[in-house]
Formats: structure tokens, C-alpha cells, sequence
């Protein structure tokens, strides 16, 4: 083992060597090229079984000692801690650390570690490497460094604005996710460098090289946390081979059940899941949200053609704790994340997929960019974009979606009721001036179907500003300084042909001059 030891070392110290000189991010894109040039070489398995077989709770008990994370005795603004291989992170990568012109490997180290009850039996080696890292800064206190970011497993990363836990997970890239019979393809970091930090950096600077069966690829990741923490990310791949689908900017998210499942799980919380909408914005500023399903044994996949799209967001929108009683889960507190394309995002699809799951423990939803056309094979694909970690997105000034319901109405089991409540606000904010309500009684929902064979029976509009405000606890909605969200229910009756197994639908309010005054409601409607 002591050969494979020093072998390893041999090979990090040259290629240390090689990336002394003017760091940057084109060193990194040049030796993705000449990776992606050759036939893909997967990385060693040089982890010993017992770092293999350990199991949840063993793994669980190996805690990193904070206090001796990377930077964290110089007093710098951030410092990483790195993970220990073991259960389901068996794959280690490469780390190094970038200070001015030295680029230097960050070598495992044991000591570094608490194994708190695990006994680690004598003669067994050390991991070749980290699984890999996680980034900390004073975030919500001055006195505490509070983790924000962490890269682990394939080419997943998470992280968090300010007074949020962790939920959806993005990824640097995603090759035939969801499609049925076609196995999918996790391309993943293998090497990272970490900047050192200057005393007063607001930002965190690292690069990654991204490699896999298909592709490889360049990244480089500028962090800024904060109340919204943002993300400036570069990239350039080159395929190796074609691919079915090409997802750019990738999310993973949980959607177990929510206010339309049906049937719900016998659970005693109303709703479970980590984001529950998808808001997109057009080139036009037209803002189109479609609400996250599941239904057991049911498959959805849903295609969004965009021409230059200015964003999209995969939100977690209802913040009632109400909705979800879960004290340890916090589901009402999970992060929302919007992504702002920069280049190489003008033509494409946004992919919408959402898979059945058991429970919670699974991530079941999926949403990616898909460009048009896909990249040649051997030909590098430059793309730029921002990832805004946030609670919530600023107000649009338009009607938003709150809630969506539906059902049979009462003795008419061949027909469909559905309910739309719009916000405007979303949420109570704080007065500025006199925000009142408006007259809603101009306005009038616009109801479309895929399909001239579906009659549509009635559509109306009610206002249920009042009724919300009477319903919360005495004297929260009643307060002058209070702006009350303005809530408007429009709802629709429709009558499919009795064969049909699904409906795409949308909804929008609009003014006498056929303007939108609301977010435009998009749903795929598929019988249970």
C-alpha cells in the first residue's frame, strides 16, 4: 500500500509542477480538452473496504474538526472542511489550494478527524483522497462560521442564502436524466482548486474538472453568500460521444405530495416537499409558473421551448408553516434557487421532470436546459450563467400563484373543477405608502386547453381578500402598516371526453385590454 501511496503522491506533485505558473481558469479548460481528446480513463479505486462497507451510522460518526479546516487559523473570511470517504461517498477527489502563484495538493489527512466510537482496526489505509468539501463563512452571526456550500458526490453542489437549511440540489451537468430506458449518465468533479482568500474577499473562488464516459468539461464557480447568496459559474464542455439529452444547469428536488396530490400518503403532515413550483421568465417578461405534482405510478415530462429566456426559478412558494408541521424537516424554510442565463443559453427546451417516489428520501424531480442544437462531438460548448440562491424572489407587481386545487364538482364525477388563488402580494409586507387593494371586478380569467374535444362548462372569479385576512390570528392582518396580500380565486369547470388520460391547461387573468395581470398558471392534468 505504501507504493500506491507515493505513486499517487508522485502524480500530484507533477501535475502541481505544471499548473504553478498564472493559475486560472484556462488551465483548467485546457486540460479538459486534452481529456476529452482521449478515451475516458475512470479514476482509480484505490479505497480500502473497510472505508467501503461502513454504514450510516459508522459513517455518520466521523466528524471533522472544524477548528482545523482549511484557512480557518489564518482568520480568513472562509474556511472548508472536507469529507471522509465512506458509505455512499466511496469516489475521492483531488484538492488543491491556489495562493497567488502556488498551487499546492491537499493530501488526506486522518488527524483531521473525529472517529468518535468508530474503531478503525490497525494495518487498515488511510483513503486515497476526500470525498469531498464544504465551504463555511460567518453567515447569519459574527461569531460563527456557518456552513453555505457544499460539493459532494458526482458533480452535485448545494447551498443556502442566509437563515435557510439546505434543500434542492444543483449539479455542473446532467446526461440522459429521467428517460425511460435509457441509462443515465453522472459525469462528476474529480478535481477542485481552491483560492485562497484574501483577509476582506467577499467572494469564494474555485475550479473544477468535470469527466465522465461522454464528456469533460471546465468549470469555474465565483461564490458571494449572503441574504441571497450568488453564484457566477463558467463552464466549457467538450463531448466525447453523442448523448440523448444534454442538461445544462441542472436541479434535483423532492416533491413527495402536496395540496394536488391525489391519493396523498397516510402521513400525518399536510404537504412534504423541498420546492413546489417552477416559475419561468420569457424574453418577452411574461411570467409562466407551473405548479410540482406526483401521483403514485405516474411519470411526467414536461417540454418548454424558450428563446432567450431571462430566468427561471424552481421555488419552494408556500412559506406557511401550517402547510407542512414538520419541526425538523423545516419544508417552509427550504431555499428557493433562480438561475440567469448569460451566454450560450439562447435556444433550447426546459426539461420538467417529475418520477414517482415512496417518500422523502429520494430526489424525484428533476429540471434542466436542454440547448438547440445539442454540441458537436469534439467541439467545445462555452455557457455562463448565475445560480441566486434566495428564500424568495422579489415581488413581480403581478398576480402570483398561491394554490391550485381540483376536483370533482359535488354529483358530477365526469366533470372537473379547478381553483386558482392569486397573490399580490405574496406574502404581508411592510407599507411604503398606500398600497390598496384593486378593483378586481374588470378582471376575467382566460382558460386554455391542448384539445377543441374538452367543453369548457363555467369559469368565474371571486375575491377572497377579506376571507384571508379574517382567517389568520386576531389582529395580524388588521395592522395599518400591514400590506395584506390581495387574493383573487379563479376557478373553471371543464367536461373531457370520458377516454382522455391527460389535459395541459393554463390560466391567466387578464384587464378589459387583454393584458396579463398575473403570472400565467401552466398544469398537466393526467387521470388518476
Amino acid at each position: 500500500m505504501i507504493r500506491v501511496l507515493l505513486s499517487a503522491t508522485a502524480v500530484l506533485l507533477c501535475f502541481t509542477v505544471a499548473m504553478a505558473e498564472d493559475f486560472s481558469f484556462e488551465k483548467v479548460r485546457a486540460l479538459a480538452r486534452e481529456r476529452a481528446a482521449a478515451p475516458f480513463a475512470p479514476p482509480a479505486d484505490d479505497l480500502a473496504d473497510f472505508w467501503k462497507n461502513l454504514t450510516y451510522d459508522q459513517h455518520r460518526d466521523i466528524r471533522f474538526k472544524r477548528e482545523d479546516g482549511l484557512w480557518a487559523a489564518d482568520q480568513k473570511p472562509f474556511s472548508i472542511d472536507f469529507f471522509h470517504p465512506g458509505w455512499t461517498a466511496k469516489t475521492c477527489v483531488q484538492l488543491y489550494e491556489v495562493d497567488g502563484a502556488e498551487t499546492k495538493p491537499l493530501f488526506f489527512d486522518r488527524s483531521l478527524f473525529d472517529y468518535g466510537k468508530q474503531q478503525v482496526p490497525n494495518g487498515i489505509p488511510s483513503p486515497p483522497g476526500y470525498a469531498g468539501w464544504r465551504a463555511r463563512t460567518a453567515l447569519n452571526s459574527p461569531d460563527y462560521m456557518d456552513e453555505f456550500l457544499v460539493f459532494l458526490g458526482a458533480s452535485y453542489f448545494r447551498s443556502i442564502p442566509a437563515k435557510t437549511p439546505y434543500g434542492l440540489s444543483a449539479r455542473g451537468l446532467s446526461l440522459n436524466s429521467g428517460l425511460p430506458g435509457v441509462p443515465e449518465e453522472f459525469p462528476a468533479f474529480q478535481s477542485f482548486w481552491l483560492k485562497t482568500p484574501e483577509p476582506n474577499a467577499k467572494t469564494l473562488t474555485t475550479w473544477a474538472l468535470l469527466d465522465g464516459p461522454s464528456v469533460s468539461g471546465a468549470f469555474q464557480f465565483t461564490i458571494t453568500p449572503g441574504a441571497e447568496t450568488l453564484m457566477e459559474i463558467e463552464a466549457e464542455i467538450t463531448l466525447r460521444q453523442p448523448v440523448k439529452q444534454l442538461g445544462l444547469a441542472p436541479f434535483s428536488s423532492m416533491f413527495w405530495f402536496g395540496e394536488l396530490t391525489h391519493p396523498k400518503p397516510y402521513d400525518f403532515r399536510p404537504e412534504v416537499h423541498d420546492s413546489d413550483g417552477l416559475l419561468m421568465e420569457l424574453a418577452s417578461g411574461a411570467l409562466h409558473f407551473r405548479p410540482l405534482d406526483h401521483s403514485p405510478d405516474q411519470f411526467r415530462h414536461c417540454v418548454f421551448s424558450l428563446d432567450k429566456p431571462q430566468s427561471w426559478s424552481l421555488l419552494q412558494r408556500d412559506r406557511s408553516f401550517q402547510s407542512y408541521q414538520d419541526l425538523e424537516a423545516h419544508y417552509h424554510d427550504r431555499p428557493s434557487v433562480r438561475v440567469e442565463p448569460l451566454t450560450g443559453f439562447d435556444q433550447g427546451q426546459l426539461h420538467l421532470i417529475e418520477m414517482p417516489t415512496a417518500d422523502e428520501t429520494s430526489d424525484n424531480v428533476i429540471l434542466l436546459w436542454q440547448p438547440d442544437p445539442l454540441p458537436e462531438v469534439g467541439k467545445p460548448y462555452a455557457f455562463k450563467y448565475r445560480l441566486i440562491w434566495q428564500r424568495d424572489p422579489a415581488p413581480s407587481g403581478r398576480f402570483a400563484v398561491k394554490d391550485t386545487h381540483y376536483g370533482h364538482p359535488v354529483q358530477r364525477p365526469e366533470q372537473l373543477l379547478f381553483s386558482i388563488d392569486f397573490a399580490k402580494p405574496l406574502l404581508p409586507e411592510t407599507k411604503v405608502a398606500q398600497a390598496p387593494w384593486e378593483d378586481p371586478k374588470s378582471f376575467h380569467p382566460v382558460v386554455t386547453t391542448n384539445n377543441p374535444a374538452i367543453k369548457l362548462v363555467h369559469v368565474g372569479l371571486t375575491d377572497l381578500s377579506m376571507a384571508h385576512v379574517d382567517s389568520l390570528p386576531l389582529g395580524l392582518g388588521r395592522r395599518p402598516e400591514i400590506h395584506m396580500p390581495q387574493m383573487l380565486r379563479a376557478f373553471f369547470v371543464l367536461e373531457p371526453p370520458a377516454d382522455l388520460r391527460d389535459i395541459d391547461l393554463t390560466c391567466e387573468l387578464q384587464n378589459p385590454d387583454g393584458q396579463a395581470v398575473s403570472e400565467r398558471w401552466l398544469y398537466l392534468w393526467k387521470k388518476p
